[in-house]
C-alpha cells in the first residue's frame, strides 16, 4: 500500500459526491419531519438560541443546546479517532461504521418519537463527516453545506476566467457537480421523504455502507 495512497483516502471524489448527496438529503429529511430544522449545521441553531433568549423563550432556547452539545462531542470524539488511528487511517471506517449503525436506528424508528435524540444523532453524525472529509482530491470540500462550496466554486471560476488558469477550469467542474449533487440530493431526498417517511433514513445508511466499502477497497 503507497503513503499516498492512504493519505488520500479520505479525498475520494466518489466518496466526495456520495457524502454531498446525503448532506442534501439529511436537510429535506429534518426540514420534512422535523418542524423546519436543519441539523446538518449548527449556525442556525445558535442564532434561535440567541434569539428564544431575547424572547424570553428560555425552555427553546435550552433545547438548542442539545444539538450544538452533540455537534460538539462528535468533533471532540473524531479528533480522538485522529489521534489514536492516525497511522492507518481506521478512524475513518470507524466514522463511517458509526454512521452506518446511527442511520439505521433513525431508519427503523428508533427513536421516532423523540425529536431532541433525532436531532441530536443527525448532528452527531454530520459533524463526524465534516470532521473526517474535509477534502475532495485536495481541495476544499464541505459534505453537509455548499456556502463554502459555492464561494470556491467562484473563486476559481474566477481564477480561469481571469488569470487565464487553466487547471482552475477542472475544479470548477468539479465544484457544480458537488452542488449540483447537493441539490439533487434535497430533490430526491424531498420525495423520498415524503413517501416513506422515517425509513427513508435508510437510504443515507446504504450510502454510507457504499462509502465504507470504497475506503475499504482504497486502503
Amino acid at each position: 500500500m503507497s503513503n499516498n495512497k492512504l493519505n488520500n483516502v479520505e479525498e475520494n471524489i466518489y466518496i466526495s459526491l456520495i457524502l454531498t448527496f446525503i448532506g442534501g438529503f439529511l436537510d429535506s429529511y429534518t426540514y420534512i419531519l422535523y418542524d423546519k430544522i436543519w441539523a446538518n449545521t449548527q449556525t442556525g441553531n445558535l442564532i434561535l438560541f440567541s434569539l428564544f433568549l431575547v424572547e424570553g423563550q428560555f425552555y427553546n432556547a435550552f433545547l438548542r443546546i442539545f444539538p450544538i452539545a452533540s455537534f460538539c462531542i462528535a468533533i471532540f470524539i473524531n479528533q480522538a479517532l485522529i489521534y489514536k488511528f492516525s497511522k492507518n487511517k481506521n478512524w475513518i471506517k470507524i466514522v463511517l461504521a458509526i454512521s452506518i449503525v446511527s442511520t439505521s436506528m433513525l431508519g427503523f424508528g428508533i427513536f421516532k418519537n423523540n425529536n431532541i435524540v433525532v436531532i441530536c444523532l443527525i448532528s452527531f453524525v454530520c459533524a463526524l463527516m465534516i470532521g473526517t472529509f474535509k477534502k475532495s482530491k485536495g481541495d476544499i470540500f464541505a459534505p453537509i453545506m455548499c456556502t463554502g462550496n459555492l464561494r470556491s466554486l467562484v473563486e476559481f471560476f474566477a481564477k480561469w476566467i481571469i488569470y487565464k488558469e487553466k487547471d482552475a477550469k477542472k475544479v470548477v467542474l468539479k465544484y457544480v457537480s458537488i452542488i449540483v449533487i447537493f441539490c439533487t440530493g434535497v430533490y430526491l431526498g424531498a420525495i423520498i421523504v415524503i413517501h416513506l417517511a422515517t425509513y427513508s433514513m435508510l437510504v443515507c445508511t446504504v450510502l454510507f455502507l457504499v462509502s465504507l466499502i470504497i475506503v475499504i477497497y482504497k486502503q
